[in-house]
């Protein structure tokens, strides 16, 4: 069932901007029980998008991320977006990568508690994304929002390098998953 993610005049783009610039809060150590688990998560974005030119056009984009939890606690991360019809883009990032993305993104990635927030700041306006885990451990599931600034429109940069303000955006198709090793290895 679609998600629709606008969260306009909330705060919670200025903590997750705030969060990511500066590093985060103060986050929990990975749960012991995900040490050498790779968590990968997967969704649809449905949107509709403003061109600088003016020209509007429905874009549908696939997200997939692969977290990998090393058995010392470390994070890494290789994270895809695919628009239906443009240029994939992908990243790596491990513990001591930048915190800022090719596309110039401010990105952050931290657990707290039994859940692993994902954080990224956009032209205007920012993701957060959530893996929530049972209590066991050995399943999860995602929840995802996307804010602007109160008043404000989102703007993104694109898999092609051009900023395009989004005038609706909706989640749905998130998946979730949780399996033994380190994908990168391989």
């Amino acid at each position: 069932m679609p998600t629709a993610a606008r969260l306009a005049g909330e705060s919670i783009v200025a903590t997750i901007v705030l969060g990511i610039t500066f590093g985060g809060t103060a986050s929990a150590q990975a749960p012991r029980q995900l040490h050498n688990k790779t968590v990968a998560f997967s969704f649809t974005s449905s949107s509709v998008q403003r061109s600088p030119d003016g020209k509007t056009r429905d874009v549908q984009t696939g997200i997939n991320y692969l977290f990998y939890i090393s058995s010392a606690g470390r994070i890494f991360e290789r994270s895809s977006r695919s628009p239906g019809r443009g240029k994939s883009q992908t990243g790596q990032f491990g513990p001591d990568s930048s915190s800022v993305t090719r596309s110039g993104e401010a990105h952050n990635v931290h657990f707290e508690g039994n859940r692993l927030v994902s954080l990224r700041a956009f032209v205007n306006g920012a993701s957060r994304m959530v893996v929530s885990f049972d209590q066991n451990y050995s399943s999860c599931t995602v929840s995802v929002q996307i804010a602007r600034e109160d008043g404000g429109v989102i703007k993104r940069k694109g898999t092609d390098g051009i900023v395009r303000e989004y005038l609706s955006i909706v989640t749905s198709d998130e998946t979730c998953s949780i399996r033994e090793g380190n994908p990168f290895a391989q």
